[in-house]
């Protein structure tokens, strides 16, 4: 089945730990979230993440317009984890230097 990426909502490149120019190797585009065409009971939301020699784009869906979004975020981060293992990468992104991929909800005392 062909995925779509639809309208995107956020993008971030990333770099090998090792280039001081930080050269972008892997770039990642998330859609904004959409009513599914399958059933009036689910959203979806479509991702791509560009890499040397591959290029993917891939759906998930959640039961409002938040699950599918936090869903597509936690399937990119698995994604980007599994892409440092098999390729022997160390992913960096411009906000954090220690390989934190950036993908995660912080906790706020209140």
């Amino acid at each position: 089945m062909k995925h779509e990426l639809g309208s995107v909502i956020a993008r971030r490149a990333y770099f090998d730990a090792g280039d001081m120019n930080r050269t972008s190797i892997v770039e990642v585009e998330i859609a904004a979230p959409v009513k599914s065409p399958h059933t009036d009971h689910e959203f979806m939301c479509s991702f791509r993440i560009k890499s040397p020699g591959s290029e993917v784009t891939e759906t998930v869906y959640g039961i409002d317009e938040l699950q599918a979004l936090q869903l597509a975020l936690g399937y990119v981060e698995a994604k980007l984890r599994r892409l440092n293992t098999l390729s022997g990468l160390s992913l960096r992104w411009a906000g954090d230097e220690e390989g934190d991929l950036g993908i995660r909800i912080p906790t706020f005392s209140t």
